[in-house]
């Protein structure tokens, strides 16, 4: 046994531990989508502008 299972975690602890040692910039996971989605929508963005640009 280790000290872990003295102090079990529930499972909204147990995600954003999970979350902040992959993302430690990100203290959800819905700030995490919100970031990839606007990321998304400025790719699409900037193909979009490319495209105009070039064709």
């Amino acid at each position: 046994m280790n000290s872990l299972d003295n102090e079990p975690l529930d499972d909204l602890q147990q995600d954003q531990e999970e979350l902040r040692s992959v993302f430690p910039l990100f203290k959800s996971w819905g700030q995490l989508y919100t970031f990839v989605l606007a990321e998304l929508a400025v790719l699409i963005l900037l193909f979009y502008l490319f495209s105009k640009a070039y064709a």
